[in-house]
């Protein structure tokens, strides 16, 4: 049985932008569900007039709105704004906007380097590909020499993400390049994975009987290769392209024509098209 969540005050007739998740909100409850989901990325710059001005003028709420614009007076702090939202629209209980105030608490003795890339590593869960992307190579530009862990997470997750988007000469010098900073075996791991997804078979032996120090961990890319692959051969997409080539070897449809395979290709590929345009939004 669903639960019941009655709104407080009304919807937004001007939504309100959420910088830390690049979202428009319209309610109390869509602010507090941004500030549990997205907890690791509040920070001070939550405290703010324009905010509490908001939750006044937008969404009738005038006595939190004013709680607010006390809170700001005395420079309260991100977790104690947060957790005054969370307590008065009642929608979480008492354990969890303790556990989110904690969070932000915590979040504040990251330094300006750590709290940008937790901003990118953020998009890059979330599918924003080019958002994240930028605020790596943001990241990557200002940091000192010095910083050769945080540099060598950096570029191992923006392999990951010019994996994703199947740029894997890019990922592949990028899990390199994490590689030498940190000597992560993930980073290794990855970098074999993208050198192998752009050689020829013949290539890439040759290529890895140049480095024999690197054979345990060249086993473990075949071993996650192939478990990848079969994984796909159970999805609803393959199954659905081995029926539709089937078809087609067999004269397409009833009536004696391929028309059928090419309209579902062409559906496929149109999603795949609109998924590809959605991460690439920056």
């Amino acid at each position: 049985m669903s639960r019941i969540i009655l709104g407080t005050g009304k919807c937004a007739e001007v939504p309100y932008f959420f910088e830390k998740t690049y979202v428009n909100l319209y309610s109390l409850e869509e602010l507090c569900y941004c500030l549990v989901e997205n907890v690791e990325l509040i920070d001070q710059e939550i405290v703010s007039d324009k905010l509490a001005r908001w939750l006044d003028e937008q969404c009738g709420l005038p006595t939190l709105a004013h709680a607010l614009y006390a809170l700001i007076n005395q420079r309260g702090s991100a977790s104690a704004f947060a957790g005054m939202i969370l307590e008065y629209a009642g929608l979480y209980p008492k354990e969890m906007i303790s556990h989110v105030e904690t969070v932000i608490r915590n979040s504040a003795g990251l330094n300006p380097f750590e709290r940008l890339k937790t901003k990118a590593d953020y998009m890059l869960q979330n599918g924003r590909y080019m958002l994240a992307l930028n605020r790596y190579n943001e990241l990557l530009s200002r940091l000192p020499g010095g910083e050769r862990e945080l540099r060598g997470k950096v570029l191992h997750n923006r392999g990951v993400v010019n994996a994703r988007l199947f740029l894997f000469e890019r990922a592949q010098e990028d899990f390199f390049s994490a590689y030498q900073q940190n000597g992560g075996i993930e980073s290794l791991k990855l970098f074999l994975t993208a050198h192998r997804m752009l050689d020829k078979e013949e290539d890439y032996v040759a290529f890895l009987a140049g480095h024999p120090e690197w054979h345990d961990v060249s086993l473990k890319v075949e071993r996650m290769v192939e478990q990848t692959a079969g994984e796909y051969e159970m999805t609803d997409e393959n199954r659905m392209l081995f029926t539709l080539r089937v078809c087609k070897e067999d004269g397409g449809s009833t009536v004696g024509n391929a028309a059928p395979y090419y309209e579902e290709i062409e559906k496929l590929t149109s999603a795949l098209k609109d998924e590809y345009r959605e991460c690439m939004k920056g």
